[in-house]
């Protein structure tokens, strides 16, 4: 089997849904990208149904053709908030963007961190709220299969190409050595609001205090003006990020009565009053109730086939099991051996009926039975021995009389 190998700048997406909005007007001579969620090499979609997983995703095929909208623009304007993603289709992004003819003024509204900081980079002008963080880090490899040493050699010639071009992009935006900032990628580097303008990732500080930010009390989540970041593979985590210790306490409603209670009605919520008011326990809940649907059908399945290879050496019949496994008509161990039953119930009918018609085709049922072996009437032939013995008997001088 052939190794799969993906080098990603971050933890990789784990939901998807278009999250970039372009807008310009015809008359106008600028235009606006906005840029929420993971960067994505193409739209994660469920294992198990090949649908496309709800959430934020950003891909190079979908982005790239709606560019083409805005590539006259004299001045545009990036917003982004996103956790990273797949390398290099960050770094196709930022090319995209660098080839643009218009004065690009990005804006960090949130988190632009690993290949979402690649990104940041093609601004002409990036701007930073006191609380935006930009992190920087090296590139990462995801290995599915065996592998030799040879393929291990082979990766981190691989990883060390990435890196460079990474470093490359950085120099160009911060004038830093190439060797710096290979340090800092090494390090996992988070820079907040004026941190970022002073190691030169960032060009202007803006007065406003920019969106909330707070993290999960088990640090895995970071929330930024309301957008979820998945922090799994991350380290180096400011420590000036909020964290929630508990979950939100429900806000009072518009007509000061109290949250929704179960069992009176007259506080009773719609679903979307609740997605409107409460939209992180919404989302929360949401995501529990998804992770504990695909285990269980995982579990389900692994169970299924567990069955069928259980009863595989009474069904023989290896096409009938590989079909049963894994073909359009999969099903349990007990529908197997119903259908196994009922494959062998035609076999033996069809056997029955060859039998039949080879001894018709025989001719067997012209044959007459003869009596004695042919031999003729047994009845005569046993009278004929009789007076035999007793002719005999008389040559002998035989007295006694029978």
């Amino acid at each position: 089997m052939k190794n799969r190998i993906k080098i990603t700048n971050g933890p990789q997406p784990a939901t998807a849904r278009k999250c970039w909005n372009m807008i310009t007007d015809a008359g106008s001579d600028s235009a606006e990208i906005t840029l929420y969620g993971d960067v994505c090499s193409q739209q994660p979609t469920d294992w198990w149904t090949g649908e496309a997983l709800p959430g934020n995703f950003i891909t190079p095929e979908g982005f790239l053709d709606d560019l083409a909208l805005i590539k006259d623009k004299a001045e545009i304007v990036v917003k982004i908030n996103s956790g990273g993603g797949d390398l290099y289709t960050g770094i196709a992004i930022h090319n995209a963007l660098k080839g643009l003819k218009g004065h690009k003024t990005v804006i960090v509204e949130g988190l632009a961190a690993s290949a979402a900081s690649v990104i940041a980079c093609a601004g002409d002008d990036v701007q930073v709220h006191p609380g935006s963080i930009i992190m920087i880090h090296g590139a990462a490899v995801g290995v599915v299969d065996y592998m030799t040493a040879e393929d291990v050699k082979k990766i981190g010639k691989n990883l060390e190409a990435a890196n460079n071009a990474i470093a490359q992009i950085y120099h160009e935006k911060t004038g830093l050595e190439v060797e710096t900032l290979r340090s800092m990628m090494k390090s996992e580097t988070w820079m907040v609001g004026q941190d970022a303008v002073d190691k030169k990732f960032a060009n202007t500080l803006l007065s406003d205090a920019g969106p909330s930010m707070s993290l999960t009390a088990d640090k895995k989540i970071l929330l930024v003006a309301g957008v979820r970041h998945d922090l799994k593979g991350f380290h180096n985590i400011p420590g000036n990020i909020p964290v929630e210790q508990d979950a939100p306490a429900p806000k009072a409603v518009a007509n000061n009565k109290k949250p929704p209670v179960s069992g009176e009605g007259e506080n009773t919520m719609t679903e979307k009053e609740l997605r409107a008011q409460f939209p992180d326990i919404v989302a929360a809940i949401e995501k529990a109730a998804a992770e504990t649907a695909r285990t269980d059908a995982v579990k389900q399945e692994r169970a299924r086939l567990q069955s069928i290879e259980e009863i595989e050496s009474q069904i023989g019949d290896k096409t009938l099991i590989a079909a049963a496994k894994y073909g359009e008509s999969a099903c349990s161990a007990e529908q197997l051996a119903l259908r196994a039953m009922q494959a062998q119930s035609k076999l033996g009918a069809s056997h029955i009926k060859g039998l039949k018609a080879d001894g018709e085709a025989s001719g067997v049922k012209n044959v007459a039975g003869t009596p004695n072996g042919g031999n003729g009437d047994s009845g005569n032939d046993d009278a004929a021995e009789f007076k035999g013995i007793i002719d005999a008997y008389k040559k002998q001088g035989g007295k006694r009389s029978l």
